[in-house]
């Protein structure tokens, strides 16, 4: 499985300057996050030629925009605009997988909605899914949707019902992120690690992307989402259940580590496995 780790930037000249950190920390294999609306091609250029230069190469690019919110900023910086742009310059950055967010009725990232449980919120999901598939040029993508606790997928199950749903034209494209810590809360937490094993067994066919990070939430200490292995799930064990069930050529991406700890977490991770790809 090929190992990366997660960059982000709003400008080109920032996103070069994680690419130059994440090169020296030994990485040459990414997820860029673009957190800027209004991008255009020449920003997109020049992301490419910052990429060739420090030798990184992305195998996931990041355009979080809210689906239910399309036109709506205010998630991670971007909308739909910026979505299509990307859409229609994937072969300039060289990603063929795009990650979002299974969008919010909430006003803001973290809010919690009981409308994002309804039905007519994945029906919502379901026709821009359609509409961003039947308007894209490009042949050889995937969309792959991120879930999160309090969004649209806020299961694994619901993961499911929805790909279940698709119209097959659109069901070629769509992929998730199996991040097993997204699911967790404070009354699955005691459970965490046979959770996150079941989130594997369940979405791992479906993968785009594998997410490692970690999680601490009370009483084990205050709620945070640090990096892989510093957190209380067995993380071996979770690695292995990834291995076991995921799809074999979603690339695993490295996150919530700052760039001080990049080749700390890359040692740690090498020696947690031999199954890794760096290139």
């Amino acid at each position: 499985m090929k190992l990366g780790i997660m960059l982000a930037g709003r400008r080109p000249e920032d996103i070069a300057q994680r690419l130059s950190q994440a090169r020296e920390a030994g990485f040459s294999l990414c997820q860029l996050n673009l957190m800027q609306t209004g991008f255009t091609r020449a920003d997109l250029i020049a992301i490419a030629e910052a990429l060739y230069e420090y030798g990184v190469r992305p195998v996931t690019i990041g355009c979080y925009l809210n689906p239910l919110r399309p036109d709506d900023t205010h998630f991670m910086g971007v909308c739909r605009d910026d979505l299509d742009t990307l859409m229609h310059s994937l072969e300039i950055v060289g990603a063929r997988r795009v990650v979002m967010f299974s969008g919010s009725y909430g006003e803001s990232l973290y809010d919690v909605d009981e409308r994002n449980a309804s039905e007519e919120a994945l029906a919502a999901l379901r026709s821009f899914l359609s509409d961003v598939v039947n308007n894209t040029r490009a042949r050889n993508y995937y969309l792959v949707l991120e879930p999160w606790r309090s969004h649209v997928l806020y299961t694994p199950q619901r993961c499911n019902a929805l790909y279940r749903s698709l119209d097959p034209v659109v069901q070629l494209k769509v992929r998730f992120v199996l991040d097993g810590v997204s699911f967790l809360n404070h009354e699955s937490y005691p459970e965490r690690n046979a959770r996150v094993e079941a989130v594997c067994r369940t979405l791992g066919e479906h993968t785009g992307v594998v997410h490692l990070r970690d999680c601490v939430m009370p009483p084990d200490g205050e709620e945070m989402m640090p990096g892989p292995g510093m957190g209380t799930l067995d993380y071996p064990a979770y690695l292995q259940a990834i291995f076991d069930h995921t799809a074999p050529d979603a690339p695993a991406i490295i996150r919530n580590v700052p760039p001080a700890e990049y080749a700390a977490i890359r040692d740690y991770l090498l020696r947690s496995s031999d199954r890794w790809e760096l290139a």
